[in-house]
């Protein structure tokens, strides 16, 4: 009845999801951070998926993760799913830090969240201090209420086989009033491989229990589902969590107060004990060689969506591990196909669910195959090993082989292939070719390109380009280092373009401009041909410069230039003919190239 529910239950998830947008989001719980402060980043999918990549976390020191959570709703007929993995992060440095992206795979395609960007800020003295003080208080505090106020870790066994599933619940008891609850640290639950069936940061629900007599408040903090991954003793962590509760006060401020009590809240730190589980190694006898670390119990189907087909036609071949224990830690099996099939790597599909009692349900691993030649070819059995944990001892089940007939194919230049798996098979074409039998170009076996005249000259002429490069190379650096001379060799090349914008404005009769060009122009070309400084540049500082052989006739040309454009500019009624006054610029400026500056 429970897999027919469970059959029921998939089925409308199924349905509903189909067509939905699949959207993958990354958040973080704080976007400024102070150093040593500890922060959350949570990634989460709305749909089913498969081979998550975390980014990396270089820059920041992780505390705690993955955590898993899973929900699924159905509301009005409607199902929905979804996944999220959390990490716990705290600053080590200053500065600002980008979180990438991390991936998923959801049917076949591949989606990725958006980069994140954490600011990281010195902690100020005040609140390092403030810190500890509270730490202090809350450390005082926690030993006075520690017989009001703990955590419980409970596991379902103390001992294990390495892969066996181990589950643990921390409880938070109380018989004071909460109003508050933080995490402060999660275990690090190093060796064990772990889901979170139950999250701290889920909602949580109050019950009480009674314990030695006395009734406490209990949340369920937390619910993880655990898969050792060595032998040796192997320790869960403690959780711990900051909580605020409600203590009554000694001092009454009030009558109503002396009559019903007064309160204050406090904060304190409560850890669970650490609790040590003995994980045994599985038995080396009977243990076969290819035992591939499978430990529970399950069932194994091998199937392919077609027996008949044609060469180069893709077809799926499926095998299917089904039942119950490590089903997350299962890699995909080695099968042995035919040596002329072309088989790309396996798809995976996690059809299990994990809950307090381990992992249940199906994992299934889909190849694509392509035969290459027409004939009949069998897939041979495959045997699946698994230790059984109700029997301590391994058994290895077999499947059914699978018979294909493979036809001779009409084109053997091109592959047939599933619509949703098109990226994985290319044309052979590409890859296998007709042997060519016309236009073909044959060296004599005693021709050699080594020690002939082509290799000598390609030595030779690699050898001229390498030291023509490296002269290239010195003579550029020699020439960046010269900032004078550099500024010197490109300010005629700016003065053009300068005079080019001027000629524009004058054309359309923008008269203001065109002086204004005019002018930048003229002071522009001689601050870099005399390498003048921005401030010290001034008509007169330009005059004095020019004092050089076939300067004269320069000097009062460019003075009644200068003129005529500061005055048009500010008098703009003034009789200045502008065609000549930009000739004139133009002149100026050539005859200056000439002369030995």
């Amino acid at each position: 009845m429970r897999s027919f529910l469970t059959y029921i239950l998939f089925s409308l998830f199924a349905l509903s999801s189909f067509g939905a947008k699949v959207q993958f989001t990354a958040k973080t719980s704080h976007q400024v951070v102070e150093v040593g402060q500890r922060f959350q980043i949570t990634f989460t999918v709305n749909s089913r998926g498969g081979n998550f990549t975390p980014p990396d976390f270089n820059d920041f020191r992780l505390l705690g993760g993955p955590n898993q959570s899973q929900s699924m709703q159905y509301i009005n007929g409607q199902v929905s799913h979804s996944t999220s993995l959390s990490y716990i992060l705290t600053a080590t440095e200053e500065g600002t830090f980008t979180i990438g992206a991390a991936s998923i795979t959801v049917d076949g395609e591949s989606y990725e969240t958006n980069p994140i960007e954490i600011k990281v800020v010195e902690a100020s003295d005040n609140s390092a201090n403030a810190q500890r003080n509270r730490q202090q208080q809350r450390k005082s505090s926690g030993d006075k209420l520690s017989d009001h106020v703990f955590i419980r870790a409970v596991v379902d066994k103390n001992e294990a086989y390495v892969g066996e599933k181990v589950s643990v619940t921390f409880k938070l008891y109380s018989k004071l009033g909460l109003s508050g609850l933080n995490l402060e640290k999660l275990p690090a639950l190093n060796g064990f491989w772990s889901h979170q069936v139950k999250s701290v940061y889920d909602q949580i629900q109050l019950d009480r229990e009674m314990i030695d007599g006395e009734i406490y408040n209990v949340a369920e903090l937390q619910q993880t589902v655990l898969y050792p991954q060595r032998s040796g003793d192997l320790t869960i962590d403690p959780l711990e969590m900051k909580v605020s509760v409600n203590v009554r006060s000694r001092r009454s401020r009030s009558v109503f107060e002396q009559m019903f009590g007064s309160y204050e809240r406090k904060e304190l730190i409560v850890a669970s004990s650490p609790i040590n589980i003995k994980v045994k190694s599985l038995p080396l006898k009977g243990k076969p060689v290819d035992f591939s670390g499978a430990v529970g119990s399950f069932n194994m189907r091998l199937s392919s969506n077609k027996n008949q087909l044609k060469a180069n036609e893709a077809i799926d071949i499926k095998i299917s591990l089904e039942g119950k224990g490590n089903l997350p830690l299962l890699s995909a099996p080695d099968l042995n196909f035919p040596p002329d099939f072309e088989v790309y790597d396996p798809e995976m599909e996690n059809n299990y669910n994990i809950n307090y009692n381990g992992a249940s349900g199906a994992k299934v691993f889909k190849y694509l195959v392509i035969p290459r030649h027409a004939g009949e070819y069998f897939i041979e059995p495959y045997k699946f090993t698994y230790f059984d944990l109700s029997s301590k001892t391994y058994k290895t089940i077999s499947s059914d082989s699978i018979r294909l007939q493979v036809a001779k194919g009409e084109d053997s230049a091109n592959a047939v292939y599933q619509a949703n798996r098109k990226e994985s098979v290319e044309l052979l074409n590409k890859d296998i070719r007709y042997i060519r039998t016309q236009g073909i170009h044959l060296l004599s076996a005693n021709e050699f390109f080594y020690q002939s005249a082509l290799f000598y000259t390609l030595i030779i002429l690699a050898v001229l380009l390498a030291v023509l490069f490296y002269f290239f190379v010195r003579k550029r650096k020699e020439k960046l280092k010269d900032q004078s001379g550099l500024r010197r060799s490109k300010a005629n090349k700016l003065a053009k373009k300068r005079l080019k914008t001027a000629k524009k404005h004058l054309d359309q009769n923008e008269q203001k401009a065109f002086y204004e060009e005019i002018s930048e122009a003229l002071y522009g070309y001689y601050a870099d041909k005399l390498n003048i400084s921005i401030a010290d540049l001034s008509q007169e500082r330009i005059i004095e410069r020019l004092n050089v052989e076939g300067g004269e006739a320069i000097k009062s040309q460019l003075i009644k230039v200068l003129e005529d454009a500061e005055m048009a500019r500010f008098a703009p009624s003034s009789s200045i003919n502008n065609q000549a006054l930009y000739d004139s610029a133009v002149e100026i400026i050539s005859q200056t190239e000439s002369l030995n500056l």
